[in-house]
């Protein structure tokens, strides 16, 4: 008998760890930053590209500003909180008879830009010195490009939107407060833009992922008639807001 057969050698298989997906991770940071700069881009040139009624007012001396409301803290958010995959385009979120109800023709003149996740809509009308507009801005931060963080982004936006508000304030910016009652949460504000001889009410809304801006625009009022022309374009303004959420659910 000869010794017994040693058993075969036994090979370890190694596994390497597998490489970090970079690519991967450079398409999704790629993606926020795209988003992110897509909508801060139309927020510059949307304020500044429509002429009457879409321009901001003037820093000027803030010794007439009205009392504002203390600044409230943003409601936290839920854990998943629901979320727009895509949204409309701004000309497609006020119905057509909300646009001949604030800018009465058949036939409004429109001025329009716009990119997946920001958009602006003019409606306008101009005889002689009757002057009747109303803008539509939507944006959103869209999960594809946001991930979890869409809906803190939209916050975000808003809050910069009330900064922005407040640091504008001049003499003739007669409203800007917070209100309740439409979306997640709203601010309006009214003034009076003497270079272009308008008044300008503004209601602007955060919902979900979106911040929706509405602007309804009319001639300057005597100073008799200053009161009555704040009331008709806050309302017109939250009016329009109202009339254009339904485009997002």
């Amino acid at each position: 008998m000869g010794l017994p057969r040693l058993p075969e050698p036994f090979h370890r298989v190694y596994s390497p760890p597998e490489a970090p997906k970079v690519k991967a991770r450079r398409s999704g940071v790629a993606g926020v930053v795209f988003a992110v700069c897509a909508a801060v881009a139309l927020v510059a040139v949307g304020i500044f590209a429509f002429g009457r009624g879409g321009a901001r007012p003037r820093s000027a001396s803030t010794a007439a500003h009205p009392p504002l409301q203390p600044r409230t803290t943003a409601p936290q958010e839920s854990a998943q909180p629901l979320t727009f995959a895509t949204i409309p385009n701004a000309c497609a979120v006020l119905p057509a008879s909300a646009v001949r109800r604030f800018v009465p023709t058949d036939s409004p003149h429109v001025d329009k830009m716009g990119a997946e996740t920001a958009s602006v809509c003019k409606y306008s009308l101009s005889e002689g010195r009757r002057y009747r507009a109303v803008q539509v801005d939507a944006r959103a931060f869209l999960p594809k490009y946001m991930h979890g963080q869409a809906t803190g982004m939209t916050v975000w936006s808003y809050e910069a939107q009330w900064k922005q508000a407040v640091k504008d304030l001049t003499p003739d910016t007669h409203s800007l407060r917070r209100i309740g009652g439409l979306g997640d949460a709203a601010f309006e504000r009214y003034w009076i833009d003497r270079d272009v001889h308008v008044a300008v009410g503004e209601a602007t809304v955060r919902y979900r992922n979106v911040v929706l801006r509405m602007q309804y625009t009319e001639e300057q009022p005597s100073a008799s008639g200053r009161a009555a022309s704040e009331r008709r374009c806050l309302s017109s303004a939250i009016a329009a807001a109202r009339a254009g959420l339904p485009a997002f659910h």
